[in-house]
């Protein structure tokens, strides 16, 4: 992961602002007035669920997470978390290690040019909390993948429930123990 300085955040965060409010000025220009809603809605969202992901405790994987897409990747991420917050902070290194190296598998075997995209689900149940990775997209390798998932079945504090690989979409469920 890389290590962004403050100048570097601010730098980002700005342009993404900047974007979403160009995005809005346009449709205000256009009249779509329906579709300015629709975006301020995606915009209330996405900044909720960004502030549930840092309630959680886990900064690394919170900061890995929401700088992924300021990287140029084959896929970009979304995630949602659901549930009451509660501190995971002592998952944040296992967490964040996991992700980044399945990050880097589905990099691997996926196409380049495929419209590919990455929903991660965080479900924080009473007694379990689950990360639900969706991925959308052209999986070239599927061996690859599966051999990778059975090899990390169960790690330290991970749990693999379970995956399905298909050529365009791959879904997989863990769960921290």
């Amino acid at each position: 992961m890389k290590d962004w300085s403050i100048v570097e955040v601010l730098k980002h965060s700005r342009h993404d602002w900047l974007n979403k409010i160009q995005l809005i000025k346009g449709n205000l220009a256009l009249s779509k007035y329906d579709r300015v809603k629709e975006i301020i809605d995606e915009i209330v969202i996405e900044t909720q669920n960004e502030a549930r992901l840092t309630n959680l405790q886990l900064e690394t994987l919170a900061a890995f997470l929401m700088t992924y897409n300021w990287e140029t990747h084959k896929f970009p991420i979304e995630f949602e978390v659901i549930g009451d917050a509660r501190d995971l902070s002592s998952y944040d290194v296992s967490m964040t290690a996991w992700c980044e190296q399945f990050f880097q598998l589905i990099e691997g075997c996926t196409e380049v040019n495929g419209e590919n995209q990455l929903l991660i689900t965080i479900e924080l149940f009473e007694e379990e909390v689950r990360f639900l990775f969706d991925f959308s997209g052209i999986i070239n390798n599927i061996e690859v993948i599966t051999d990778s998932l059975e090899k990390t079945k169960e790690l330290d504090q991970i749990q693999l429930m379970e995956y399905e690989v298909h050529p365009h979409e791959l879904l997989v469920t863990i769960a921290l123990i």
